[in-house]
């Protein structure tokens, strides 16, 4: 567990809003062991956070989870919506975001990243030469120019104008913003599926093997 001032000072945010075309299904609610992977990761959070999000356009299929669900104010535009829906929504300084589809994630991942020490604004980790910009921390002071990017991207939509891929990539903010990545592949709490994320069918037999 964090120290209680973290507790209150930092919110758990549980990304659900992808489209999870290749698993053919919602995968947020498939489940393992009689348990969803979103309910896997709830509970990991919950052993660290006293208030939890859960970015979704679809709130009323996580009723079965006690957290907040949030919508987006930029629906389809991912998870830069996701966190920005997040932040408008906590009284939290900071929140640290993963996506549903993470069943490895631990505390001792979340609690050594919250006692990093940063100037920066964002905070992710890395291992075995990929930065892993859906699992971090992010700084609520953000929320203006994340505002501004994603009403500057809305706007351009609205005009037929060409919009860039990039232009709502996580990792194109993150970098254009500044960002402390830290390296965890040397850490006991690491493992190679730390970051293993559910995407195929082929990925769910995986998981289910290594978690029954």
């Amino acid at each position: 567990m964090v120290s209680s001032v973290l507790n209150t000072e930092i919110c758990g945010v549980i990304l659900s809003g992808g489209r999870s075309s290749r698993m053919g299904t919602n995968k947020a609610l498939i489940k393992i062991d009689n348990r969803t992977i979103i309910e896997r990761v709830f509970d990991i959070m919950k052993d660290v956070f006293d208030e939890i999000i859960i970015s979704t356009n679809e709130p009323e299929l996580y009723d079965f989870i006690d957290a907040e669900k949030v919508t987006d104010k930029f629906p389809g535009f991912g998870p830069l919506a996701g966190i920005h829906s997040a932040i408008s929504s906590t009284q939290a300084k900071k929140i640290f975001v993963t996506s549903c589809d993470l069943p490895f994630i631990n505390p001792s991942l979340i609690n050594f990243l919250l006692n990093v020490t940063s100037e920066e604004m964002i905070i992710v980790p890395k291992a075995e030469n990929r930065t892993q910009y859906n699992c971090g921390i992010y700084d609520c002071k953000i929320l203006p120019l994340l505002e501004k990017v994603l009403c500057d991207v809305n706007e351009a939509k609205n005009k037929n104008q060409e919009v860039k891929n990039s232009a709502l990539s996580l990792w194109n903010f993150a970098e254009r913003l500044g960002v402390e990545v830290v390296d965890v592949e040397e850490k006991l709490f690491y493992t190679k599926d730390l970051f293993f994320n559910i995407n195929t069918p082929e990925d769910y037999e995986y998981v289910r093997e290594r978690l029954i």
